[in-house]
Order: structure tokens, then C-alpha cells, then sequence
């Protein structure tokens, strides 16, 4: 069974080093950009564009999402990831659940297709992690929180016990959504902000909101 992680940027760094960590070495990088075609992140070769993989058999390879984001106030960045995710998984292609080997998860956490949960993160008892939801390096997610499909949780950000995050909402780097507090689908909290109070969807919140 194959491996290939999607598009050759930042991101498909810190999965491949995951990936790695648990033994899992990758076949192939793909990308769009014809010159990153024929070079490589660490000894993975970097190959054709992501339509290579439409020649594959469905039942033969494996994909990781190697997309990550950049957020701003208006916008969450997240939008190429999910696209990307819900192309190939549509086809019927696999996305498999990866973990860093330093991560810390719960025994009866729920982590769903293609989501990601990268170096020194952990998950507590009874959460929930949606499908291609991204929970980045030593992120915490707390007891009984869910985190939605699609969702970003960035490198440092805490949800305390109960919390729940929605379908395609980024939680900033070094973020803290205070206990049982909703974020709304598709909302944007800042780098460092603390959130006492639910956000409806598609909100900003950033400071102490």
C-alpha cells in the first residue's frame, strides 16, 4: 500500500515528519509547481501534479493532506485544504488517520478520516476529532470538546473541557476557548486571544472576546 502526501509545501513537512515518526515513510510528494517536480523533502521524492494519483488504483494508495493555512481576520485559509481533502476522499480514496508518535491521545478519543494530530499535541478522553480537522503541534484539546470537520487548531492553541469548535473554524496559535464555549463553523479566532463566550458562525473574535 502506497502513501502519497498532497501538495509539497510547509505543511507536508511537519506530516511526513509524523509519518516518520511512526515508521510510515511516504512514496511521493505530489505538486502542482512544475519546478518543485524532481526534488524532495528529506529522502520523499517530490512527483507529478496531484492528477497523478487519478491513474492510481483507489485500493492501492493511501493519501495524507499536506495543505496547510495561512488565516487572516476575514478569511480562514482554509478553503484549498478542505477542497483538496474532498476531492480525493469523494473518488473514494482513503485518507487515514496520522499521529505524531509524541502526540498523547486518549483511548476513547474519536479521531475521523484524514485527521491530523502533529508532534507533542494531545487529545483528552471523550473528544472528538472531525474529518480532516488538523490539531497542530502541542495544541490541547480537552475533555468531551469536538472539534469539526475541516477545522484548524493551531500550533499552542487550548480548548478547555467541553469546548466544541465548527466545521472549518481556525483557532489560533497560543488561542484558549474557555470551558463549554461554542466557536460557530467557519469563524476565526486570533493568535492568543481567550474566548469566554460563544461566537456565532463565520465570526472574528481576537483579544478577550
Amino acid at each position: 500500500m502506497s502513501l502519497i502526501v498532497l501538495c509539497a509545501g510547509g505543511h507536508a513537512r511537519v506530516v511526513i515528519e509524523a509519518l516518520l515518526s511512526r515508521g510510515v515513510r511516504p512514496t511521493a510528494v505530489t505538486d502542482r509547481d512544475a519546478a518543485r517536480i524532481g526534488q524532495s523533502i528529506g529522502a520523499v521524492p517530490i512527483t507529478g501534479p496531484d492528477e497523478e494519483i487519478l491513474k492510481m488504483d483507489v485500493a492501492s494508495v493511501e493519501l495524507a493532506n499536506g495543505l496547510g493555512n495561512r488565516a487572516s481576520r476575514s478569511d480562514s485559509g482554509l478553503a484549498g485544504r478542505r477542497a483538496l481533502f474532498g476531492r480525493f476522499a469523494e473518488l473514494g480514496y482513503r485518507f487515514p488517520v496520522i499521529s505524531h508518535a509524541s502526540a498523547v491521545i486518549a483511548s476513547d478519543a474519536v479521531l475521523s478520516d484524514g485527521a491530523q494530530v502533529m508532534a507533542g499535541a494531545v487529545i483528552q478522553p471523550a473528544a472528538r476529532i472531525g474529518r480532516n480537522a488538523l490539531v497542530n503541534s502541542r495544541a490541547v484539546v480537552e475533555h468531551d470538546c469536538v472539534v469539526g470537520d475541516h477545522a484548524h487548531i493551531a500550533p499552542g492553541a487550548i480548548l478547555c473541557g467541553g469546548a466544541s469548535v465548527g466545521e472549518g473554524a481556525h483557532i489560533g496559535a497560543g488561542a484558549v476557548i474557555l470551558v463549554g464555549v461554542n466557536v460557530g463553523a467557519g469563524s476565526i479566532v486570533a493568535a492568543g486571544a481567550v474566548v469566554a463566550k460563544n461566537i456565532e458562525a463565520g465570526a472574528f473574535a481576537g483579544g478577550r472576546d
